[in-house]
């Protein structure tokens, strides 16, 4: 049953990338990522798939979808928008993926991509939508004008498939050590799916302004917020993305594991970083692999 199943992706991986290249003979690679992974990953596979787009001189295309979804969708679309290359409209066709494993891409971009890189193919091929910009802007003009802000992103359910559990203490800890060693620091923006860690963070008497956007939703059980069937999954991206914009903009950022907050490095490679955890071996990839190396100091346990 095992080489039955092998087999299968096999071939499934293997037409999967014919169609792929055959559609993209008029100069444009399309990919709809239909998985109900979060945001980060679908983000991490388009990076993949703009490098190879870069490497052979095509345009990248993108739709993102979930699985369960009972009509057409594309959150991409109401996130981002490629950024026009040519002077007419092309109509793309689109090949259908629920992992970047069903591309063969002929090389391992996910070991070739570098912060620099990364932020290279973000500036060539994606625009956030404006709607998103402004409201990103307007927080930046509302809480961090005038100030040193540094980010923090606690993600607290699901990760921990992925990672291993951090305690709030701790976070709390690198917080307290980030504003012992930069004095001058005047605020502290959190980003959370966790509303316990939220509250938790309000209640340390850490002697700076603590500020949070109002997202759509926070989780108070441990349940997952962007695997839920019932949330509103443009609400929940809408909220990834902006946050981590957001992260992006402050002096500097303590993070647990999380591909999605480790694109605010991507959008500022100027940031420095400090990674609380680590995945688990065997699920360490770009951009946290690259962050690990470049951790601001070493976080306190």
């Amino acid at each position: 049953m095992a080489r039955i199943a092998w087999l299968k992706r096999t071939v499934r991986r293997s037409l999967v990338s014919r169609l792929a290249r055959y559609h993209s003979r008029r100069g444009v690679f399309a990919v709809e990522i239909r998985s109900s992974v979060g945001l980060g990953a679908k983000l991490e596979w388009c990076l993949e798939i703009m490098a190879y787009c870069h490497d052979h001189d095509l345009i990248p295309q993108f739709r993102f979808s979930y699985p369960e979804a009972r009509e057409p969708v594309d959150y991409f679309a109401s996130l981002f928008s490629i950024r026009p290359r040519t002077p007419h409209e092309l109509q793309p066709r689109f090949v259908t993926i629920s992992s970047i494993i069903e591309l063969d891409l002929g090389r391992d971009y996910d070991r070739l991509l570098t912060i620099q890189l990364a932020n290279q193919l973000i500036t060539k091929y994606l625009v956030v939508r404006e709607d998103v910009a402004r409201e990103v802007d307007r927080f930046c003009d509302q809480h961090f004008a005038g100030r040193r802000v540094v980010g923090v992103h606690y993600r607290g359910t699901d990760k921990v498939q992925e990672s291993p559990a951090i305690s709030y203490d701790r976070v709390t800890r690198n917080v307290a050590l980030y504003l012992e060693q930069y004095p001058n620091t005047d605020c502290v923006f959190v980003a959370t799916d966790d509303a316990n860690f939220l509250d938790h963070l309000q209640s340390k008497p850490l002697g700076r302004a603590i500020v949070w956007r109002d997202d759509s939703f926070r989780s108070r059980d441990g349940q997952s917020i962007h695997g839920s069937p019932y949330t509103d999954k443009y609400a929940v991206n809408r909220d990834a993305l902006i946050n981590c914009l957001l992260l992006s903009r402050c002096e500097a950022l303590l993070k647990t594991a999380s591909i999605l907050s480790g694109w605010s490095k991507l959008f500022n490679p100027r940031l420095p970083v400090v990674m609380l955890n680590q995945p688990h071996d065997g699920l360490l990839w770009f951009p946290e692999r690259a962050l690990i190396a470049q951790n601001l100091f070493e976080p306190v346990r």
